[in-house]
């Protein structure tokens, strides 16, 4: 069409010379060639490379599928016929406001996210279109914000894919980024084909049976009525599962059907891993834009469930510290009484205490007596004398 247009151009040029030709034919000439240095000086347009930019050509005022690169481009009787509109391609990083969501127990969430773009799809010239008619940048912006919000929200209330518990939740971020990221990367990421539709698996349970080494279930994983994994206590109270449920129904499928869902996990992994980890080029048709990274940088507990959850935390290492010390303290008394066999248990642990600062004595020396420093043991029975300060 550029092309036609030029020529078009040019011939009509030549016409509206023709009359001068038959005054001075040299007249003419000059007069056509500065006619062509306008109409070229006018149709040649600089496409900016700094930033980087593309360009799409408006014809007539309608967007063509048609993409400019940067530098000097081609655009003949600009701007009353042909015209561009410029997109800067360099890449966006967004860091995503955080989304509070609760979780089945009602517990708040606070799931952060970022994300690397650049606009259009490579061989995709429409994508450009579509990428302008989703509002720019700021459009695009926006949209992903409400994706990823809206998904998040229906993951931490779903009963299936999403947690239990605010507790499970936090340990689940791998499968919040999973389903994020196939929310946001659409048909670049492969469907799972379940090999029993009527009865389907969800994809997050299948990756957690194939991880290697398998993963704990979920409580939703661990259902008797899904029967596909048991989760409890032993005897001493600690988590015991297995899988042999879902290994029982995956083994019953047919060879082909067990190859292609193990094909298709493991595809569903690294391609998840490569946008986390920003090793690869995923288009989204809808927003006419390439992801080029997306991570889930932290699921957080906040609210009132947070600070009991961080209370009790804290009483659990105040215990676990105080177990700590008390198994010195015996350890310390054990071998002061095998040293000194005359000491009493109470005498060897006033002697411990003494010795850490916990108690002040007023103290004599027994000869003979050494502590493992090498100066007298303090307090043999009887002569330690004080009081706890």
């Amino acid at each position: 069409m550029r092309d036609f247009c030029g020529i078009l151009v040019l011939v009509l040029a030549w016409v509206a010379c023709i009359p001068l030709a038959f005054a001075s034919f040299w007249l003419a000439v000059v007069v056509y060639l500065a006619l062509v240095v306008l109409f070229l000086f006018n149709a040649i347009q600089t496409v900016p490379a700094d930033p980087p930019h593309k360009a799409i050509l408006v014809f007539m005022g309608k967007r063509q599928e048609v993409v400019l690169d940067e530098g000097w481009n081609y655009v003949p009787l600009y701007p009353w016929v042909f015209s561009f509109v410029l997109v800067k391609v360099e890449k966006v990083n967004d860091d995503l406001k955080p989304q509070e969501v609760m979780t089945p127990d009602n517990a708040k969430l606070s799931v952060s996210e970022s994300i690397t773009w650049v606009p259009g799809i490579k061989n995709e010239p429409r994508s450009f279109i579509t990428f302008l008619n989703s509002g720019g940048e700021k459009g695009v912006q926006k949209i992903i914000y409400d994706m990823a919000e809206d998904r998040t929200k229906t993951w931490a209330r779903s009963n299936k894919e999403g947690p239990a518990g605010w507790e499970e939740a936090q340990a689940l971020k791998d499968d919040v980024h999973g389903v994020l990221a196939k929310a946001l990367l659409g048909t670049a990421i492969e469907a799972i084909d379940d090999p029993d539709p009527d009865n389907p698996v969800p994809t997050a349970t299948w990756m957690r049976f194939f991880d290697s080494p398998q993963s704990e279930p979920t409580k939703y994983d661990a259902n008797p009525r899904n029967g596909w994994a048991f989760k409890g206590l032993d005897s001493t109270g600690n988590v015991i599962w297995n899988w042999d449920g879902l290994r029982a129904k995956f083994n019953a499928y047919p060879v082909a059907a067990r190859t292609l869902l193990m094909r298709q996990i493991s595809e569903r992994r690294e391609r998840i891993k490569e946008i986390r980890e920003g090793r690869g080029t995923f288009p989204n048709e809808s927003l006419g834009i390439t992801i080029l990274r997306f991570t889930v940088n932290e699921v957080k507990l906040i609210g009132a469930v947070a600070d009991a959850a961080e209370k009790k935390e804290k009483e659990n290492r105040e215990r676990d510290a105080e177990k700590v010390e008390i198994k010195n303290v015996s350890e310390r008394a054990a071998e002061l009484m095998a040293a000194h066999p005359s000491l009493t248990s109470a005498q060897a642990f006033e002697i411990v205490q003494t010795e850490r600062g916990k108690i002040a004595k007023t103290i004599v020396a027994v000869s003979g007596a050494k502590t493992d420093g090498g100066s007298d043991l303090l307090g043999a029975a009887g002569i330690v004398k004080g009081k706890t300060p």
